[in-house]
């Protein structure tokens, strides 16, 4: 499932609210309005993949989903996200409202981590200069 980090304009910045969420709830939530069909797949072998200035970049496994009753009594869905964010190839996304499913051929593979096996990773900046010259 693919989904508009809105007001979010950096991996870090989307960590950092995140973080923000884990502390107030112990987990990490996504909140929507209407709850997705493919329940079930989606959190046997789904995931959330974040859309960062029309580009996914960020991919997190989706652990449950329920249904849930908003402060203001309308109905809701909450999406729980595994903590950890999976970089995927960097692939360009148009706008669109709520969320998309992908089909299994247009999913984007996993950024594997460099060859000295620690966390650090390639800029945004960097990430879309490759794109741009057509090296992913």
């Amino acid at each position: 499932m693919k989904k508009i980090a809105v007001g979010i304009d950096t991996i870090e910045r989307l960590k950092v609210r995140q973080e923000i969420i884990f502390n107030q709830y112990s987990k990490v939530i996504h909140l929507t309005r209407n709850a997705p069909k493919k329940r079930d797949d989606l959190i046997s072998t789904g995931s959330m993949y974040w859309i960062i200035k029309r580009r996914v970049l960020v991919r997190q496994k989706i652990l449950d989903i329920s249904s849930v009753i908003r402060g203001d009594g309308s109905k809701g869905c909450e999406i729980e996200l595994d903590k950890e964010l999976i970089h995927v190839i960097p692939t360009p996304m148009r706008p669109f409202q709520g969320w998309r499913y992908y089909s299994s051929e247009e999913v984007p593979h996993d950024l594997s981590r460099n060859n000295n096996n620690d966390e650090e990773m390639l800029t945004d900046e960097l990430n879309a200069e490759l794109i741009k010259l057509g090296l992913y």
